[in-house]
């Protein structure tokens, strides 16, 4: 097993950091944009000037005590539950993407068909615990109404925790009503929590009002909340990686004390999306060194605040499946699990920078994963890993094939992929020649014909539908 997470900050770096992203609260502040939550600071002794809060330092580090070192999410299914903390690795499909593609249907905007079929292959992978609403968006459902239809498609075909879609108050205040329909009204999700929340400050250092309520209804639920600044070093960060960990934690830290000003003990997970950007192009440069380093030291900064991280992902800048997609998406995994994260958010089928959810590349890395959790695993020392006797029995220029001990261990012991084969190049010729893309598809087939229905109840259904066609018909006016 990996004892700990790796460290690459020494205790006087972190203090570094720290202190420094405490400055930053207290003498550049962050602007708020959202009145309610400005006045509720102020209330607190926090100085308000304009849309600007100026964080005293002190009561930044009284509002983290506040939030739990572990927080614990139930879908449906009771079974399903996840307790975050403490490096948990909860793997998630993408969010957000406007495409999809596959090497049938190609690349297309995204369809609530496409999202479906997502959500159904979530529910069959073991290695996804907990499933994203906006896996794609739905281009074909009203974008005033889309996150009702979304939020419920994991409802209906998924009995996991999911992560809500939210990206304003209402639309996160709609995900609470839906989850607590499916969980039998709000107090059952207060007292066990049903959904995630995101929120992204606009880096550097601004709470926008469509943030800051989403935030606002997930913690006046208890709905625990991810605050992920998404920093890029060159751009919305100085070129330094260090200077980037300071804006991280002040933001961070900054949307926890106004989650918990809200609703004190609401969870709240620590966030980090850091990379540089290619200062060719200005667009984000993923799972390069300075992402993967970001990676880490987040798991650190987390770890020092007794917060949920997080982090991580399959993630790649690549436009298509090819080598360099696999590159940075290994290189980001290896960050994710050196790190020690908890809530990993993209962590199978991201393409093209998050734009495209590709379902060939879903089925590569949950191979990937699966190869990550085999490392996890460690290494056993045991009499029969030893296997003396076998080697006693053998002797010297043995072949062991055909050794009673391979043939009963080697099904338990060794890693054999459906993708990834070892096979003479007059074999694969004659089988078909089929390159790991082409593999990829009749994979991420067969997984979604492998989804079996969770069922729902009839009457929570109704009542599901009814409330979203009530929303429907009010958002329409």
């Amino acid at each position: 097993m990996f004892e700990t997470p790796l460290t690459i900050l020494s205790e006087d770096a972190l203090e570094a950091i720290h202190g420094q992203a405490m400055t930053i609260l207290e003498e550049v502040g962050a602007e708020v944009v959202h009145e309610p939550a400005r006045e509720l600071l102020q209330g607190l002794g926090q100085t308000v000037d304009g849309t600007r809060v100026r964080f005293d330092r002190e009561f930044v580090m009284a509002q983290l005590k506040l939030a739990p070192a572990r927080v614990t999410v139930q879908g449906r299914n009771p079974e399903r539950a996840v307790t975050f903390g403490g490096g948990t690795l909860c793997h998630l499909p993408p969010g957000g993407s406007p495409f999809v593609s596959d090497r049938e249907r190609g690349r297309r905007d995204g369809t609530y068909g496409d999202h479906v079929e997502l959500v159904k292959m979530t529910q069959a992978a073991a290695l996804l615990r907990c499933g994203q609403s906006g896996a794609c968006e739905a281009s074909d459902v009203p974008e005033t109404s889309r996150h009702l239809d979304l939020d419920y498609s994991w409802i209906r075909y998924s009995d996991k925790p999911y992560v809500a879609y939210g990206t304003s108050g209402p639309r996160a205040r709609d995900g609470v009503e839906l989850a607590a329909i499916a969980r039998g009204g709000r107090a059952a999700i207060e007292a066990e929590p049903a959904i995630i929340g995101i929120v992204n400050p606009n880096s550097p250092l601004v709470w926008d009002s469509l943030m800051v309520d989403a935030m606002w209804a997930w913690a006046e639920a208890n709905q625990p909340i991810a605050m992920t600044p998404f920093l890029l070093a060159g751009a919305t960060a100085p070129v330094s990686i260090a200077a980037g960990l300071s804006l991280q934690v002040a933001e961070a830290l900054s949307g926890v004390a106004i989650a918990q000003a809200i609703r004190p003990g609401v969870g709240c997970f620590f966030g980090s999306f850091f990379s540089a950007v290619d200062m060719r192009s200005g667009g984000p440069s993923l799972g390069m060194p300075e992402s993967v380093l970001g990676c880490i030291a987040g798991g650190q900064l987390a770890r020092r605040y007794d917060l949920p991280f997080r982090g991580g992902g399959g993630l790649t800048s690549a436009n298509a499946l090819d080598a360099q997609a696999a590159t940075e998406s290994a290189m980001s995994l290896w960050g994710t699990y050196l790190s020690g994260c908890d809530l990993v958010l993209h962590a199978a089928g991201w393409l093209e920078g998050g734009l495209t959810t590709s379902f060939e590349k879903f089925a590569l890395d949950l191979e990937v994963l699966r190869m990550f959790e085999r490392l996890r695993g460690g290494l056993d020392v045991g009499t029969e890993d030893l296997a003396l006797e076998t080697i006693r029995e053998e002797g010297p220029g043995a072949i062991f094939f055909a050794a009673p001990h391979t043939l009963e261990h080697f099904r338990e012991w060794v890693f054999m992929s459906p993708l990834f084969r070892s096979q003479a190049y007059p074999t694969w010729q004659k089988q078909g020649a089929s390159e790991t893309p082409e593999v990829a598809a009749g994979e991420w087939k067969k997984l979604l014909a492998s989804w079996e229905d969770p069922g729902l109840d009839h009457g929570i259904e109704a009542e599901l539908k009814e409330y979203m066609a009530q929303r429907k018909r009010e958002l329409d006016e």
